[in-house]
């Protein structure tokens, strides 16, 4: 009997400034189109901020997602590292300037970093500080994003 061959996981890295609002939402709104997709287990999605401070995801992003019927999981702001990026096979950044602080650093992962705006033709505006109407004009972007990633990610398999 021919065993299957197992395919690794395709690893996805979401990156924003503090892993508080967009990035977490990007990570959960991927998990549930994929999971609608039955194709969540072929990917690992996860986030994580260039300047993390704060110890939870903002009230506001869990409201938001809540509402919109995304499942969460677990969830604690990560700082970004190397590894991180070096164990990603996509990094996505909410802006154009997220993606230029990590490959001015680590010049040679210029051909998986990517901003959202390379996707969409638009960076994600930072809700923070900026009410509930912020939050879902930002998971509104944050939608076109993941079906512009999911489109390309599972065209490429």
């Amino acid at each position: 009997m021919a065993q299957k061959k197992s395919v690794p996981k395709r690893k996805v890295l979401f990156v924003c400034t503090g892993n508080t609002c967009r990035s977490p939402m990007a990570q959960f709104i991927m998990k549930q189109k994929l999971r609608k997709l039955r194709k969540l287990s072929k990917f690992d999605i996860t986030s994580a901020g260039l300047d993390v401070h704060d110890a939870e995801m903002t009230a506001e992003a869990k409201k938001v997602l809540t509402d919109q019927g995304v499942k969460l999981d677990a969830f604690k702001p990560t700082q970004l590292t190397h590894e991180a990026v070096d164990n990603a096979d996509l990094v996505v950044c909410m802006t154009d300037r997220h993606r230029m602080a990590i490959v001015t650093i680590m010049e040679h992962t210029t051909d998986k970093v990517f901003s959202a705006n390379q996707f969409t033709g638009e960076e994600i505006m930072d809700p923070f500080g900026m009410g509930m109407m912020a939050y879902e004009d930002t998971a509104s972007q944050l939608w076109r994003l993941i079906d512009a990633i999911i489109d390309k990610e599972l065209k490429s398999k």
